[in-house]
């Protein structure tokens, strides 16, 4: 009876699941970019100024979550980013050598929450933190494509993320919400190479080993104020506000020195990606 026509079989085909009790698979609701960062750190109110710096042209990748609408298209709605990494390698030349290699990733890298690596010597230790198909958001926000934002959920930063104390902002200090980026990862290693200098950074000579996680403020300020990124019409590129009055980059990061750290980036669709499933080949 189920050999009239294609329509009549598809019909048939569906009341036989209905009753052999299952349900015709639903079309997804959302859909994934990957994206390429370019991204730039500073470092600020080092001793006497000697280990200002700022790194650019730092590599990492980000993957998020978009809604569709019934014909498939990225619409307004919530977005999630289930995959954020950065990667730094830099030397300041200032009082002592000091020597940055550093993964910053939230949740995991290539898979590992914590992995067993520290220094560029161990084993295992990447060259890139590689998305490894996280399905839970670390960071939730809305995207509105007329506005060309992305505006994150809330997010209550600790206290001391807004402080112009070097010494204030810490990884341990807690900052609350679903529009942070939650288990951010520094995992790497510092070197400094030097006698007594060492002693300003608050670093021993030689190799200081790092590993700290903590909720990370996607929050641009002034204090109070909401975060957001800005989205091109396409979804190709996404931006890390810019402009900060003080002159320092987009988001402060916490750390154990004598120092105050800031990063920002740029992030560009990779339309190879496996990971983009968004539909790149037709107008926004």
């Amino acid at each position: 009876m189920c050999d009239d026509g294609a329509v009549t079989v598809r019909l048939c085909a569906t009341a036989i699941m209905i009753l052999l009790g299952a349900t015709p698979a639903a079309a997804s609701d959302s859909c994934t970019i990957s994206y390429r960062i370019e991204a730039s750190l500073q470092v600020s109110d080092t001793y006497m100024s000697k280990g200002d710096a700022i790194a650019k042209g730092l590599k990492g990748s980000l993957v998020v979550e978009y809604p569709i609408d019934r014909d498939g298209r990225v619409t307004d709605g919530k977005v999630g980013v289930l995959h954020f990494a950065m990667f730094e390698r830099f030397t300041i030349d200032a009082i002592a050598d000091v020597t940055t290699v550093m993964h910053h990733y939230a949740p995991t890298c290539n898979g590992a929450r914590t992995p067993t690596w520290r220094r560029p010597s161990d084993s295992g230790f990447p060259q890139a933190c590689r998305y490894a198909g996280n399905e839970k958001r670390v960071a939730v926000g809305k995207l509105s494509k007329e506005r060309g934002t992305i505006e994150w959920a809330r997010c209550k930063a600790a206290p001391s993320y807004w402080s112009a104390d070097r010494s204030a902002y810490k990884p341990d200090h807690q900052s609350k919400g679903r529009g942070c980026l939650s288990e951010m990862h520094a995992v790497g290693n510092i070197r400094c190479d030097g006698r007594l200098a060492c002693k300003f950074g608050d670093l021993k000579r030689g190799d200081n080993p790092q590993f700290d996680v903590w909720t990370q403020p996607l929050l641009h300020g002034p204090p109070g104020s909401k975060g957001a990124v800005g989205i091109s019409s396409d979804l190709r590129t996404v931006r890390t506000p810019t402009g900060r009055t003080d002159g320092f980059l987009s988001y402060n990061l916490p750390n154990d020195s004598p120092s105050r750290t800031w990063f920002s980036w740029v992030a560009t669709a990779d339309a190879s990606s496996p990971h983009t499933t968004c539909p790149m080949d037709v107008d926004p």
